[in-house]
C-alpha cells in the first residue's frame, strides 16, 4: 500500500465482517507482529487478513482525516486506553499536542499513554502523528519512523509548534 509516498504492508483485523484494527510496516512479517501486539494490548479477536476492500477502505480514510482534516470515529469496542485516543481526534489538522498534554487531558500516566500510542489499533486516523514533545520536535512515530511523521505533518501544514491555548 502506498502511505503518501511510503511502500508499507498492512494487515487488518476483522471480526464480523468490520476493521477493528490495522498494523502496517515496511515487511509483513513485522506488520504481523505488531499486529498480535496491538491484539493482545486491547484483547482483541479476529482474523488477520489482507484485503484490497479494507485497503481502498483505509486509502479514503486517510485522505479524509489527512487532507480533508475530517475526524474519525473509533468503532464502538472497548479500547484499552480509549479516552487517550479519543483526545488525540480531537486535535485537528494542522495543529499539534504535546505528549503531556494528551497524557493529562486523558488521566492516564504518561508512560501508559505512550504504551497506548504503540498500540494505537489505526494509526494515523487516530492522528497520533499530531504528538510532539514540549519543545515542538518530533519523538518516535513506531513502528514508520520519524520521515513518515514529518511527512505526514508536512501534508498538513503543521510547523510542529504546539498550540497552547
Amino acid at each position: 500500500m502506498n502511505l503518501f509516498g511510503f511502500e508499507v504492508e498492512v494487515l487488518f483485523l476483522v471480526k464480523d465482517g468490520k476493521a477493528l484494527a490495522y498494523a502496517w510496516h515496511y515487511s509483513k512479517e513485522k506488520a504481523r507482529k505488531h499486529m498480535h501486539r496491538i491484539c493482545e494490548y486491547h484483547n482483541l479477536k479476529g482474523s488477520i487478513s489482507e484485503s484490497k476492500e479494507l485497503e481502498n477502505w483505509l486509502s479514503e480514510k486517510l485522505r479524509s482525516v489527512v487532507i480533508r482534516g475530517e475526524k474519525f470515529t473509533l468503532p464502538e469496542f472497548e479500547y484499552r486506553n480509549r479516552r487517550v485516543y479519543e483526545r488525540i481526534t480531537e486535535i485537528p489538522k494542522g495543529k499539534v499536542a504535546t505528549y503531556s498534554e494528551i497524557a493529562k487531558m486523558s488521566g492516564v500516566k504518561y508512560v501508559e499513554m505512550l504504551v497506548a500510542l504503540m498500540r494505537n489499533p489505526f494509526q494515523i486516523l487516530i492522528p497520533c502523528h499530531r504528538l510532539v514533545t514540549k519543545k515542538g520536535t518530533l519523538m518516535g512515530f513506531y513502528p514508520l519512523g520519524k520521515e513518515v511523521k514529518e511527512a505526514l505533518l508536512k501534508i498538513e501544514g503543521e510547523s510542529k509548534k504546539p498550540d497552547h491555548n
